[in-house]
């Protein structure tokens, strides 16, 4: 019994010098609401700049997409001596590719399609539903950002409550330890009870160490979550936890499969996609361009003729072993692909959602029964604070009664938490909760 006293003891004083108890006045202490930890969060987390980028990079496909159902107009020069064909290494159109074996020329060009069968529409709007693709991961993203700072800053309060009955025990086992210990000098005590109580002080002593570097550990994930570089304490405010009755399971249901932004991002690839088949199937069209050139060239004898170039120009693809029937079957199962990622994430959710709901219902209950026990415990440490006042019990009575409803008060805050901790998962599996 000494020994593992004295071990119980040694542990207790290593946890308090490495982790002091709450109390400690050094550094300055932020007030936080939990507003203020999702602002932050929204704020600095990484993750959503790089989803606001990908937004812009899509938006600029989208331009690129734009841009080749409008003329193209460029310009272009050359001097050359010798074999002109040689000169189409540079790519160059209109005047300036003049076949002429010495020549100069420059020119101003305009190439449009005239008839592409909606290739260039076909893929504008792939990429618009691209953009709507990433607007939605980021929805998603910002929801599921703001449910992990909710879940950080009820387990730092959750903590911080740990701390309140974890002294009062300690008060009560030093009460006890010292009436043992007199009662053991009046010898009308043993030896084994004075280490008992010895051990339960010892005991109590860890847990209030124990309990504050949880709220420590508690503290730091919320900073992780926020995107807080630099420690800061913080004193957390109480947030206002509604206990009205939780809606039914199938309105839910419902308002998960219309406002989960998950799955309107998926349904985004969809659209996306089967606007690829459509550009891909237009492949097989015919595509029918026009091309404008004026300028001059070095010819010894000038002419309109000379100085300008207009031609049309057909182009249909007749065979191209198998190519384009297997980019359109690919694109075709892209579609299938992504319609049954749908399912199997709407089945997901619709788990997420009955689970989440269970667990709320559960939690609102136990915060209803944590209710009637605080009320139970406060009826007792008054009886208790009146009997003392009478001289009816001892100093060491009220500290129990005072332990106890610490306790009880501690379990009702602890449901609280757990049933808004809850409460928040719902809204989020539901699609329910504002940003």
């Amino acid at each position: 019994m000494t020994a593992k006293i004295r071990l119980l003891t040694l542990i207790a004083a290593a946890h308090a010098a490495a982790f002091p108890a709450a109390a400690e006045t050094s550094g300055e202490v932020r007030s936080l609401t939990l507003e203020q930890a999702i602002e932050t969060a929204l704020a600095n987390n990484p993750s959503l700049r790089q989803s606001a980028i990908a937004i812009s990079e899509a938006e600029t496909r989208v331009t690129q997409a734009r841009a080749s159902m409008l003329p193209q107009v460029d310009a272009g020069g050359l001097a050359n001596q010798g074999l002109t064909g040689s000169a189409n290494l540079f790519d160059l159109h209109g005047l300036a590719s003049s076949p002429e074996p010495r020549s100069g020329a420059v020119s101003v060009n305009v190439l449009q399609d005239i008839l592409d069968f909606k290739r260039s529409r076909f893929e504008s709007r792939a990429r618009r539903a691209e953009v709507e693709y990433f607007e939605q991961t980021l929805r998603a993203d910002q929801a599921r950002l703001v449910l992990e700072v909710q879940r950080a800053y009820f387990d730092g309060l959750k903590a911080r409550r740990q701390l309140s009955p974890a002294s009062e025990l300690v008060k009560r086992r030093d009460l006890e330890q010292a009436r043992a210990n007199a009662l053991l000098e009046a010898e009308l005590g043993t030896k084994v009870e004075a280490d008992q109580a010895r051990l339960n002080a010892s005991e109590a002593q860890l847990g209030l160490t124990t309990a504050a570097e949880a709220e420590r550990r508690a503290l730091a994930s919320l900073r992780t979550v926020m995107g807080e570089e630099v420690p800061s304490r913080f004193q957390l405010q109480e947030p206002a936890i509604s206990e009205d009755g939780l809606d039914a399971l199938e309105s839910l249901l419902a308002r998960a499969r219309e406002n989960r932004a998950e799955l309107a991002a998926v349904d985004a690839r969809i659209e996306a996609a089967q606007e690829w088949v459509r550009r891909a199937e237009r492949e097989k069209y015919p595509r029918l361009m026009i091309m404008f050139s004026g300028g001059w060239t070095r010819f010894a004898e000038l002419t309109l003729g000379r100085l300008l170039f207009g031609a049309f120009g057909l182009r249909l693809p007749l065979f191209t072993g198998g190519r384009l029937e297997a980019v359109i079957e690919e694109t075709k199962l892209a579609v299938d692909k992504t319609e049954a990622m749908r399912d199997e994430l709407q089945q997901a959710i619709q788990l997420e959602v009955a689970t989440a709901h269970s667990q709320a219902v559960a939690t609102l209950e136990a915060v209803q029964a944590a209710r009637l026990a605080l009320e139970q415990a406060q009826a007792m440490a008054t009886l208790a604070d009146l009997r003392h006042q009478q001289g009816l019990s001892s100093r060491l009575d009220v500290v129990v009664a005072r332990t106890k409803l610490a306790v009880a008060e501690n379990g009702f805050h602890q449901a609280r938490y757990d049933h808004a901790r809850a409460t928040a998962e719902l809204g989020f599996a539901s699609g329910s909760a504002s940003l």
